[in-house]
């Protein structure tokens, strides 16, 4: 789901010393007793991972611009790793320094000589990025006593501590971070009132909803899973989130506002492994798929798929209607359908409607009336909610949209084209500066986002719709139109 890296720090790792084609030795690798289980014991093949800054560009002031590694460990020598590093300008060759190189800073190196002057930083901004990830597995839920960690999760009494301090420790920034991850809770369950707090004997928590205090243990997983993984996610603080399997234990209607919620925690954004294909189609992009080979796992782009019906029926749209889910929302792309969960959510709409990214223009337009009309099989209540991307207030919505908007109608669809430019144009500045800093300014009615001297990804959009509220919602037309569906 990530589609950018934080910037690196100073005391990076210095990524460049078996360049000259010495080995690198480790000490051993921690968690593993026998060094041979770093390697597949399906093959009898070494171990080879590559780091590859995709899309990187020369830089002005280096020789050579790094942006590919390939570190490889064999099986005969498993404590020793061979580094072969790659720039833009040499990119089927390795490259190599006979007279050894001068470390400059974090990011820079040069020749032995300083003739020739070479470039990390990219490289030293995905090292970061995953040095400050964090994988919590499938086991999410557990709160046993005398228990501590899974992998980079932090449960039973360990977490119970963890919680504690936070909440009791007198830090105002950890006592809010606790009171946020409390508050979301209770509203994603729609509970009136909700507080977590330590037991005396600081053995496990105690959870009142509105009113009756209950034990973790006596809860559903879901509502566990929730306040363990973002207990951990907001104390860590990590770049990256990897979660194993995150529909685990969750009702359907709450698998998407785990991953966006939990994602909030992370700098970089969050990466999962999933057995639904609708989930990872309604929140990730990209998404590849997995699948074992003779010689290996396979991993491929995946392919959307053409037919609503068939996405719907990924999603389970038939469970959705019996949970009551009662209505289908079109909506551009995946980075939209992220958006207006976190708004819908302002109109208590969340779990009643299931949200269809159509697929940007490939879609949005006046010639898939066959594909539109389909969906009338699944559900009578079809919404659409698109951008007009009209440049001014005077001008009307851009063509294709106009012939979306008919063909809607046609088939029997209500249909919104925002009366702004997009829906990114609808953020108010507080949003906008909550979400990223007080240097980012929201955008003008009809500005468009890659215009903004000091603007952001698309793909971000839902961080600053998370601190939207409702009455900024309710104020503009596209949020009448989310209230009315």
């Amino acid at each position: 789901m990530f589609e950018s890296f934080v910037r690196p720090q100073t005391n990076s790792p210095n990524l460049v010393t078996g360049i000259a084609g010495q080995p690198i030795g480790v000490g051993g690798y921690p968690g593993t007793s026998d060094v041979q289980e770093i390697f597949n014991n399906s093959n009898d093949r070494d171990l080879t991972f590559e780091i590859e800054a995709v899309g990187a560009t020369s830089r002005p002031d280096a020789h050579h611009t790094i942006n590919r590694l390939v570190a490889t460990c064999r099986r005969a020598a498993p404590l020793q790793w061979h580094i072969q590093v790659y720039s833009i300008e040499s990119a089927r060759n390795p490259i190599t320094l006979a007279n050894g190189y001068n470390h400059v800073d974090v990011n820079w190196f040069t020749s032995g000589d300083g003739t020739t002057k070479y470039d990390a930083g990219f490289l030293v901004e995905i090292f970061r990025a995953f040095l400050g990830a964090k994988y919590y597995g499938a086991f999410r839920n557990a709160l046993n006593q005398g228990s501590g960690q899974y992998y980079d999760f932090q449960i039973g009494t360990a977490f119970v501590d963890l919680w504690n301090n936070w909440k009791t420790s007198g830090n105002k920034a950890h006592s809010r971070a606790i009171g946020k991850i409390t508050e979301e809770i209770r509203r994603l369950f729609e509970f009136e009132q909700l507080e977590i707090n330590t037991s005396v004997s600081l053995k496990t928590l105690l959870v009142t909803i509105n009113g009756h205090q209950y034990r973790l243990g006596e809860l559903g997983s879901g509502i566990s899973q929730f306040i363990m993984a973002l207990g951990n996610a907001a104390t860590a603080q990590p770049t990256l989130i990897l979660v194993d399997e995150p529909e685990t234990n969750l009702h359907p209607a709450l698998q998407v506002d785990f991953l966006l919620t939990l994602a909030q925690y992370a700098t970089v954004g969050c990466l999962f492994s999933t057995h639904s294909v609708g989930l990872a189609r309604s929140v990730a992009k990209p998404i590849f798929t997995v699948q074992k080979g003779a010689q290996g796992p396979i991993v491929r782009p995946f392919e959307a798929t053409p037919s609503y019906a068939e996405f719907l029926g990924e999603l389970s749209f038939s469970s959705f209607k019996e949970m009551g889910c009662d209505r289908i929302l079109l909506v551009e792309g995946v980075n939209d359908v992220k958006v207006v969960q976190q708004l819908l959510r302002l109109v208590g709409k969340e779990h009643s409607t299931v949200i269809l990214p159509l697929g940007g223009d490939q879609l949005v337009t006046g010639s898939r009336e066959y594909e539109l009309h389909e969906l009338r099989r699944l559900s009578d209540n079809i919404f659409a909610l698109v951008d007009s991307e009209r440049p001014s207030a005077e001008a009307p919505p851009a063509d294709r949209r106009v012939r979306f908007e008919e063909v809607c109608k046609k088939v029997g669809f209500e249909a919104c084209l925002t009366e702004r430019r997009a829906l990114e144009n609808y953020f108010p500045d507080h949003a906008v500066k909550a979400a990223f800093g007080s240097s980012f300014e929201r955008l003008t009615p009809y500005e468009r986002l890659a215009d903004h001297p000091n603007g952001w990804s698309k793909a971000d959009n839902w961080r600053i719709a998370h601190h939207v509220t409702k009455a900024d919602l309710l104020s503009s037309d596209i949020g009448k139109f989310l209230d009315r569906i």
